[in-house]
Parts: structure tokens; sequence; C-alpha cells
């Protein structure tokens, strides 16, 4: 496993204000339904990870890889940027849709 990538376990995910990124394949949903999903909820979708990014939702269609060290690019890109102080969160797919249930 790679050592500078964690998930964060049990998210507590504020949307008012916030910027989410979506990498990955999803499992059984469609990326622009989950964009407009967090827009709906007031936060802002950004295709791109930066520091101003507060939330990054990984695609269940790539854990096995990220837990073994061969990530996407954005990921590996997340991964530099918390490694020079980023703040945001690692998410897993199944994470988020618990978090926004309805």
């Amino acid at each position: 496993m790679n050592p500078d990538f964690e998930y964060t376990m049990n998210p507590e995910l504020s949307f008012a204000g916030k910027s989410f990124c979506f990498t990955g394949k999803f499992d059984g949903y469609e990326r622009v339904a989950l964009e407009r999903d967090v827009e709906r909820r007031g936060a802002t979708f950004t295709p791109n990870i930066s520091n101003q990014t507060d939330y990054l939702i990984i695609g269940s269609k790539g854990l096995r890889c990220c837990s073994f060290s061969c990530c996407t690019r954005v990921v590996e890109k997340a991964i530099e940027l918390k490694k020079c102080g980023a703040s945001f969160q690692f998410i897993k797919e199944a994470d988020y849709l618990d978090a926004v249930k309805d």
C-alpha cells in the first residue's frame, strides 16, 4: 500500500462552499450525475485536483489498483499535493454514497 495514500474513513461531508473532484470509474453511476449531485448540494465540482479541493472522490473500480500503488494520474498528483501540505480528503465511492443517502 502507498504510505502517502490514506482514505478518510466514515467521512462527514459538508457541501456549502466546498470543492469536489472525482477520479476513476464509478460502479453504476455516471460521473456527470455525481458532479450534478454535488452542485445541487451547494458545492463546486472541479475536474482537476488542486490545493483548493476539499474532497477527492475515488471510483470503486479504481480502489484495488490504488491499494497497490498504481493510482490514476489524479491520485498521483493528489498525493504530491498532500506531501506539500494540501488538506483535502481521499474518499471512497461507497463512503461518499453512504454520506449522501437521502
